[in-house]
């Protein structure tokens, strides 16, 4: 009986052992499954990685061409318009009025009207003395 109970334990031991293997055999499959989707992942991301920087400098191009094509269209509107001409006459008599403000103050007015009276003065003596 006693051998009886020691060949059950050893039996049971040895399923025990078997399914602790097999357990082990699924454990391992797990791991290298877990391993390739890891691998498969990592390629992946590598892959995402390298389209972005592709992508992103052909945006940065595009808008750039945008940019600078949209630029030239403005300044072809602007001269077309007559922009650049207006912006300039405007500074022409914004200048004039500058100019004119300098001449026209009050110390320069009472200058050339003493001046134009002297010489109506004198021309009306010079008049005057050939009569």
């Amino acid at each position: 009986m006693l051998t009886d109970l020691l060949n059950s334990i050893y039996g049971r031991i040895a399923q025990l052992g078997k399914a602790i293997q097999g357990l082990k055999t699924s454990l391992d499959g797990l791991n290298q499954n877990i391993d390739q989707k890891i691998s498969n992942l990592d390629e992946k991301l590598k892959e995402f990685s390298e389209e972005i920087e592709v992508t992103k400098g052909k945006h940065i191009d595009v808008l750039k061409d945008i940019g600078e094509t949209t630029k030239l269209e403005l300044m072809k509107i602007q001269e077309g318009l007559g922009l650049d001409a207006l912006a300039t006459l405007v500074k022409n008599l914004e200048e004039f009025s500058k100019l004119s403000g300098e001449v026209l103050n009050q110390d320069t007015v009472n200058l050339l009207l003493s001046e134009a009276i002297s010489s109506v003065k004198s021309m009306k003596q010079i008049s005057q003395n050939k009569v």
